[in-house]
């Protein structure tokens, strides 16, 4: 099932993505995902596949979640919190 080692690469990349400052986190997104940030919507995607970006899921996938980023494989799933930098930049706030 692989979710010890998806888990803890998923939950490093959303550290290392939670110590960026604001600006620095939308570059992030708008390299790693090359999704537009136009609405919520599209900020939330983009910032599902920066999360996912160069991991190996292994079936199991990222969606979000009132509480966070949720890694699902059929009935199984874990919540990660997140970072307050992932909330301004979902609301739109970079700086």
């Amino acid at each position: 099932m692989y979710l010890a080692p998806v888990a803890l690469q998923v939950d490093a990349r959303i550290a290392e993505l939670g110590a960026l400052t604001g600006e620095k986190l939308a570059l992030q997104v708008a390299l790693d995902s090359d999704e537009p940030d136009w609405s919520v919507d599209l900020r939330k995607d983009a910032l599902l596949r920066t999360v996912g970006y160069l991991i190996d899921l292994h079936t199991w996938s990222l969606s979000w979640d009132d509480r966070g980023i949720r890694l699902s494989h059929g009935k199984h799933s874990v919540v990660f919190g997140l970072p307050a930098n992932f909330r301004r930049y979902v609301e739109g706030a970079t700086t």
